[in-house]
């Protein structure tokens, strides 16, 4: 299982450090995570998303689902759907949800200390009610090594019929003031119209 997770999450790094094109602390749930209260729905942002691909790592990797990758003028977005053998207690809850999140929390640490990044900060975490869904949901602060430039990505990640849902969304630099609205609309639609095979999905290609 271990090995599965390092595999899986090496891909998932990989996936939040390369950009489509152009430019693209405290860490673990908080003792007393604010309450995960859904709003009102925000006024639409304008972003317009576009499907790029799809990687399958069932075939390898039994366990580690599947990804798909968007892409706008604001950022990419990779969504994650996978079980890990098992099948997950709804939202938030399951005994091992958040052992899960801070072990994503813990590997974006160590590429920063491996040099994938060259510098990096974790910002807190929270729950958040995004489509009926509780999300976990942690930001980070990513340097690039290459040329210095700072973009800030998002990591959502909840329990949706059994599987995990995660959400790695990227922000081009220089990043939009309205980010968290973005995320939002974006994981809204794409969880209403299912995340498991996305509208004008391509045939799916083995990692």
């Amino acid at each position: 299982m271990k090995l599965l997770f390092a595999l899986f999450l090496s891909a998932l790094l990989c996936a939040c450090a390369s950009a489509p094109g152009t430019a693209p602390g405290s860490t673990g749930a908080p003792s007393g995570v604010e309450s995960a209260t859904e709003p009102a729905p925000a006024p639409p942002t304008g972003v317009q998303w576009r499907y790029i691909n799809s990687k399958s790592y069932e075939a390898t990797n039994p366990g580690l689902g599947i990804s798909h990758r968007f892409e706008s003028n604001v950022g990419w977005v990779d969504v994650y759907i996978y079980d890990m053998k098992r099948n997950w207690q709804p939202g938030v809850g399951d005994p091992q949800f958040d052992e899960h999140f801070r072990s994503t929390i813990s590997e974006v640490q160590r590429a920063i200390a491996q040099g994938m990044y060259a510098s990096g900060k974790v910002g807190p975490t929270r729950d958040v009610r995004i489509e009926g869904l509780t999300f976990r949901t942690v930001s980070f602060r990513l340097v690039r090594p290459r040329d210095g430039t700072p973009y800030d990505s998002f990591t959502y990640l909840a329990v949706r019929n059994g599987k995990l849902l995660k959400y790695r969304i990227s922000f081009n630099t220089p990043s939009p003031a309205n980010m968290d609205a973005i995320a939002r609309e974006f994981i809204e639609r794409n969880v209403r119209t299912g995340p498991e095979t996305p509208v004008g999905t391509r045939q799916l290609r083995s990692a």
